[in-house]
């Protein structure tokens, strides 16, 4: 009589470790993915639109006309005049701002800064006629 010795059969095992850390390494893969989106879009300046309109009296007023809202913690009026306060905490379209005692040649940047503060971009220019 031959005796034969069986070892038991592992591959259903393996198969099922490699599929448990293929889901693991999935799961991770994409918090770390969208960890880095969200970090990287917050990076990239709004894409706003800002009008201007002047008066005789050295004011000017500054109105977001579209686009993306702006956090208002991340957005700056660059004037050598008074600057008012936006009205939310979210600059959105409609929203305005009076800037005052200008003169004639004066220049006003609306200029976003990233959270970090590591990126600043200018989203609006206009000198005063």
């Amino acid at each position: 009589m031959q005796s034969s010795v069986r070892l038991p059969n592992k591959r259903g095992v393996i198969s099922i470790l490699g599929i448990l850390l293929l889901i693991v390494g999935a799961i991770f893969g994409t918090f770390v993915m969208e960890m880095g989106a969200s970090q990287g879009e917050a990076s990239v300046p709004p894409q706003a639109v800002f009008g201007f309109e002047s008066d005789d009296s050295g004011a000017v007023v500054i109105t977001h006309e579209g686009g993306d809202m702006v956090p208002r913690s991340a957005l700056e009026v660059r004037s050598p005049g008074t600057v008012s306060e936006w009205p939310d905490d979210e600059i959105a379209a409609g929203d305005s701002i009076t800037v005052t005692e200008l003169e004639s040649g004066d220049a006003i940047r609306v200029v976003w800064e990233s959270p970090d503060g590591e990126k600043a971009s200018v989203l609006a220019t206009y000198d005063v006629p």
